[in-house]
Protein backbone atom coordinates (compact mmCIF):
# COMPACT_ATOMS: atom_id res chain seq x y z
CA UNK A 1 0.00 0.00 0.00
CA UNK A 2 2.71 2.47 0.98
CA UNK A 3 4.89 1.55 -1.99
CA UNK A 4 1.97 2.04 -4.36
CA UNK A 5 1.20 5.47 -2.90
CA UNK A 6 4.82 6.58 -3.25
CA UNK A 7 5.00 5.21 -6.79
CA UNK A 8 1.79 6.98 -7.86
CA UNK A 9 2.91 10.27 -6.33
CA UNK A 10 6.31 10.15 -8.06
CA UNK A 11 5.13 8.80 -11.44
CA UNK A 12 4.65 12.24 -13.09
CA UNK A 13 8.15 13.24 -12.03
CA UNK A 14 9.64 10.05 -13.45
CA UNK A 15 7.74 10.52 -16.72
CA UNK A 16 8.92 14.12 -17.13
CA UNK A 17 12.51 13.13 -16.33
CA UNK A 18 12.37 10.37 -18.95
CA UNK A 19 11.02 12.84 -21.54
CA UNK A 20 13.79 15.31 -20.68
CA UNK A 21 16.39 12.58 -21.09
CA UNK A 22 15.07 11.52 -24.49
CA UNK A 23 14.93 15.11 -25.73
CA UNK A 24 18.46 15.79 -24.46
CA UNK A 25 19.72 12.73 -26.32
CA UNK A 26 18.17 14.09 -29.52
CA UNK A 27 19.82 17.52 -28.93
CA UNK A 28 16.55 19.40 -28.71
CA UNK A 29 16.21 22.53 -26.63
CA UNK A 30 12.86 21.53 -25.11
CA UNK A 31 14.56 19.19 -22.64
CA UNK A 32 15.05 22.13 -20.24
CA UNK A 33 11.30 22.56 -19.92
CA UNK A 34 10.78 18.87 -19.18
CA UNK A 35 13.60 18.89 -16.64
CA UNK A 36 11.90 21.82 -14.91
CA UNK A 37 8.59 19.97 -15.01
CA UNK A 38 10.27 16.91 -13.49
CA UNK A 39 11.53 18.97 -10.55
CA UNK A 40 8.15 20.65 -10.14
CA UNK A 41 6.35 17.30 -10.28
CA UNK A 42 8.76 15.90 -7.71
CA UNK A 43 7.91 18.68 -5.27
CA UNK A 44 4.22 18.21 -6.02
CA UNK A 45 4.55 14.49 -5.28
CA UNK A 46 6.23 15.23 -1.96
CA UNK A 47 3.47 17.68 -1.14
CA UNK A 48 0.82 15.06 -1.92
CA UNK A 49 2.56 12.51 0.29
CA UNK A 50 2.76 15.10 3.05
CA UNK A 51 -0.94 15.90 2.67
CA UNK A 52 -1.76 12.20 2.91
CA UNK A 53 0.42 12.02 6.01
CA UNK A 54 2.15 8.90 4.72
CA UNK A 55 4.43 8.78 7.73
CA UNK A 56 1.43 7.78 9.87
CA UNK A 57 0.79 4.75 7.66
CA UNK A 58 4.37 3.58 8.05
CA UNK A 59 4.26 3.90 11.86
CA UNK A 60 1.00 2.00 12.28
CA UNK A 61 1.77 -0.78 9.81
Amino acid sequence: MIVLMIFCASLPSMFAAACATLLALKDRKQWVWFAGLAVLAGFAGLTVLNMLELWRYSVHS
